[in-house]
């Protein structure tokens, strides 16, 4: 009988132990500001997300932007992840445009990439009229990433959301 109650609580605590669902399987993000910075960051599972800055204006008084050319890691605390879970959780990927482009010189851009199983999407944002999820997500951050506290790295990072965010310099003119 004692046997019959253990597996049974057993069995009842196995069952009632709920995963929860992942809100992606990779995300990454880039942005350019022309006048700012240009960054990428990569979030993982858990609460490490990498970065690399590829270029900024050097910063001000008010922003201390990370060295340039450099790549880095970061804790996000546990309100952090939360947050990020309810941004990622009210934007519905499936239906959103790939892209969102006005022509305008200079301003921002920035794109997403998330893969969720089978799913993938692809989002390219230079525009002022975008939908008010994306925006959000976007600001939240490029906020989150002033607050960090960045520690270099010497991994390697490659980005697939930068390469495609504005294309590579021309060649070198051959003489």
């Amino acid at each position: 009988m004692k046997y019959r109650i253990l597996i049974t609580l057993v069995i009842i605590t196995l069952f009632s132990c709920n995963e929860k669902e992942k809100d992606f399987d990779s995300f990454e993000y880039s942005f350019y500001g022309t006048f700012s910075t240009f960054f990428s960051v990569n979030f993982t599972q858990n609460d490490t997300i990498f970065l690399r800055e590829h270029w900024n204006s050097g910063g001000n008084d008010e922003i201390k932007f990370p060295k340039s050319e450099r790549n880095y890691y970061a804790l996000l605390t546990e309100k952090q992840k939360q947050e990020l879970s309810s941004l990622l959780n009210k934007i519905n990927f499936k239906k959103i445009d790939s892209e969102y482009f006005e022509n305008y010189c200079d301003g921002s851009a920035f794109q997403i990439i998330i893969k969720k199983g089978n799913f993938k999407k692809k989002v390219l944002v230079h525009s002022h009229h975008i939908p008010e999820e994306l925006d959000s997500l976007a600001e939240w951050i490029n906020e989150t990433k002033l607050k960090l506290k960045l520690t270099e790295t010497s991994k390697k990072l490659e980005f697939e959301s930068a390469k495609e965010l504005f294309p590579p310099p021309p060649p070198p003119v051959i003489k």
